[in-house]
């Protein structure tokens, strides 16, 4: 079973190619927000991000995370633009921070980007984790992209993840969402702690 922990010495990388790219699940742009939050029964604190992921995000995501020496950043969401989503997923593992979706929650296409780079992934009871392939929008109809999945698989791949694992994710068509609970995700190669 892969996992991300220990993926590599070095600073991971967002590939160029697919930034800007939306999945098919991304609506009309309206900026995610961020915002620094306590969370019960720890002692980090935490960014909630929620809302619809758009270009120009990490920007937003960067300026609440600067004062922070650690944080648990918690992902709700539909999904968005997936370039944005793989910048600041990229960043939080590069600050080795951790990832939770809480009980009740979802967290689906571009939003379950950010969650699988944490160095850690928690999953609250009740909270699912959504995947299928890139697309992008042709006159209002989502049309799946298959060089980006490529990239993101190579993306996935440097946070640790096995071909297997990556193939679940890009391999449902991009019209549909795969949703896993943790034991599912678990049976996929991609290793979601309880929480709390």
């Amino acid at each position: 079973m892969a996992s991300s922990e220990g993926a590599g010495a070095g600073a991971v990388k967002p590939p160029g190619a697919i930034l800007g790219l939306f999945l098919a699940t991304a609506l009309p742009a309206h900026a995610a927000t961020f915002e620094r939050t306590e969370i019960p029964g720890t002692q980090t604190p935490g960014i909630l991000l929620s809302g619809i992921i758009s270009q120009g995000d990490q920007t937003a995501f960067d300026a609440v995370a600067e004062a922070m020496p650690t944080a648990i950043v918690i992902t709700t969401g539909p999904g968005g633009s997936v370039g944005a989503a793989i910048a600041i997923g990229t960043e939080i593992r590069n600050r080795g921070w951790a990832t939770l979706v809480p009980g009740g929650a979802s967290c689906a296409s571009a939003c379950s980007m950010i969650w699988l780079a944490g160095a850690r992934r928690l999953l609250a009871d009740g909270g699912r984790i959504g995947f299928h392939a890139m697309s992008i929008r042709s006159n209002g109809i989502a049309v799946e992209t298959h060089q980006p999945d490529v990239d993101l698989r190579r993306w996935l791949t440097e946070l640790g993840y096995s071909f297997d694992t990556t193939a679940t994710i890009v391999n449902t068509p991009a019209r549909t969402v795969h949703w896993l609970d943790r034991l599912e995700l678990q049976a996929d190669g991609i290793a979601a702690e309880p929480f709390p």
